[in-house]
């Protein structure tokens, strides 16, 4: 068993999610562990934005035409909440465990201004619309990773050096191939950085009704260029898009906390039960009622 997973193990005892499945918070208020012991087929989970490290497994994610492959090697860096199409399988008898790092755009924009002053911008070298990707875990990355496991171990380790183990953990992954992500994200006046804000104010007013200007109108755009740079980047209407969310934010309601179906609809914002009945089991291909907890 390599060091990680003996860790990771020793993680899920701590924060008792060794005899059950799903995401629980740590000593760290940024970084979630999560376990899965079953292998799962193709469905869409929510993501929100962070850095997704596996220790032991492996995780396929559909996103538009890309399909990402993350494992012990390489981890998923998503630049803003998004429903992704995820496939999980477990390898040998050991479940797959990892931590989540949620993103936190603070510290994001202070590390990404400390790097510009040492060096120059990144020009994108894919899709400037890109908001999900896999990046290699180099042995930097490795050492950092396994840094924040053994500190998660411990609280009073956790409250006092989390702020630089992060900090670190974002100037590194600005390192990498892929860092331009983080910098677009960061650049206020990017097309990313405007998309991520729509979808972060979605995220956070899933539970109120939002109109298609109220979206135009936070990007700072007209409400035509917003609708067509909006498409292009996630693939979906705007309004398709918070449908996908509320589904998707109530179905993680109902699994994870325990929710009544109704309950878990009026928390994202249906005023009609037999409506997001309809449509959740158009889109899951079950009813709310019958989903395994």
């Amino acid at each position: 068993m390599n060091e990680e997973l003996k860790i990771l193990n020793k993680l899920c005892e701590l924060y008792k999610i060794d005899n059950k499945n799903g995401f629980i918070d740590t000593y760290i208020e940024e970084i979630k562990l999560f376990k899965i012991t079953n292998n799962e087929q193709l469905a869409p989970l929510f993501y929100n934005k962070g850095f997704s490290f596996i220790g032991h497994g492996k995780k396929i994610a559909y996103v538009n035409d890309e399909t990402y492959e993350y494992g012990k090697t390489d981890y998923l860096i998503v630049c803003s909440p998004q429903a992704i199409e995820c496939e999980t399988f477990i390898l040998g008898d050991e479940p797959l465990i990892g931590i989540y790092v949620n993103l936190n755009i603070n510290r994001l924009n202070k590390i990404v201004k400390e790097f510009l002053k040492q060096e120059e911008v990144i020009k994108p070298k894919d899709n400037i619309f890109q908001t999900v990707t896999c990046n290699i875990k180099t042995k930097v990355m490795d050492d950092i990773f396994i840094k924040i496991l053994k500190t998660l171990e411990n609280k009073t380790e956790s409250k006092i050096l989390s702020n630089g183990l992060l900090d670190e953990l974002y100037f590194r992954i600005l390192q990498s191939e892929k860092g331009y992500m983080l910098e677009q994200l960061s650049l206020q006046n990017s097309n990313l950085s405007k998309i991520s804000n729509v979808i972060q104010y979605i995220v956070n007013n899933i539970d109120k009704k939002i109109t298609l200007e109220d979206m135009a109108q936070k990007a700072d755009m007209s409400v035509n260029n917003f609708h067509k740079l909006f498409k292009e980047a996630q693939n979906d209407t705007p309004i398709q898009f918070i449908k996908k969310i509320r589904l998707n934010k109530a179905k993680q309601l109902i699994i994870y906390e325990n929710h009544k179906a109704i309950e878990a609809s009026e928390a994202v914002g249906y005023t009609n039960f037999s409506q997001f009945s309809r449509e959740f089991k158009r889109y899951f291909g079950e009813s709310p009622s019958k989903i395994n907890k």
